[in-house]
């Protein structure tokens, strides 16, 4: 079944990981963070809201739908007088109009029915001033079509449970589709970029196995059961070739539009 991400047993599920140098770099080359005002919509434990701190943000408001998301990203950013917890959700988040320089919203938006996206646009585009930017970030049904791979450790799950990929065609979003999508709210200079982003770094197998049983950032494991979660790690405890140092990336789509 679905993650709920309001479930206590979920709490902390989207902690632990380091925002990656390649993050870094792509958004540096998209747009000067330094002084400007940025919603983190869909913050989940506020992992990117601190990044954008770091990278010289005057302020960040993390925006999320679930209490216990909130709960992390407060822990997670207690203490900082410029980031702010407020409950709301993509389409209706609270916020004032024309308050933000920067909207950002990573893997939220296959969260979000087909049928509410323009929608979820539309607020990103209220909440904007003028040439204020909208970045969003998310897996394509295209970038998941990859096989597993020590690189990819999330084609594994495909692999072996093959009736998740049209799971996974429904709710992923089609690259397309977001660019129209964007440009029917308004949004100008829309354009999309390939993203390959290391995840982690698992110094032997037993830590890639506990985060595959914690199901930790992949809500798509929620799908399966814990006697299927076990046979998934041994399938790919098998299909690898090293057992140490394993890196593992996620390919992502990044789409950006100028109001």
């Amino acid at each position: 079944m679905p993650i709920n991400f309001n479930a206590k047993e979920n709490r902390y599920a989207y902690l632990g990981r380091e925002v990656q140098q390649e993050w870094y770099d792509l958004i540096q080359k998209l747009v000067e963070p330094q002084d400007k005002e940025i919603a983190d919509i869909g913050c989940g434990g506020g992992i990117y809201s601190l990044a954008w701190i770091k990278m010289g943000a005057k302020k960040v408001s993390c925006v999320d739908f679930s209490q216990q998301m909130l709960a992390d990203a407060t822990e997670n950013t207690y203490g900082l007088p410029n980031i702010t917890i407020k409950h709301g959700d993509a389409l209706r988040t609270g916020l004032s109009d024309s308050s933000q320089d920067i909207v950002f919203a990573r893997a939220l938006i296959h969260h979000i029915s087909q049928e509410n996206r323009i929608a979820c646009f539309a607020e990103a585009y209220r909440l904007l001033r003028p040439d204020g930017m909208y970045i969003l970030q998310d897996r394509t049904v295209q970038d998941i079509q990859l096989p597993g791979s020590p690189e990819h450790i999330r084609g594994y799950i495909f692999d072996v449970y093959p009736h998740l990929r049209n799971f996974e065609n429904q709710r992923r979003p089609d690259n397309i589709e977001v660019i129209h999508g964007l440009k029917t709210v308004g949004f100008k200079q829309v354009k999309a970029i390939s993203l390959l982003e290391k995840r982690t770094i698992y110094k032997d197998f037993s830590q890639l196995a506990a985060d595959l049983k914690a199901r930790k950032g992949r809500s798509i494991l929620h799908e399966l059961s814990d006697a299927e979660i076990i046979h998934l790690i041994n399938h790919i405890e098998k299909s690898l070739t090293a057992k140490t140092n394993i890196v593992e990336k996620d390919f992502w789509t990044v789409w950006v539009g100028v109001k």
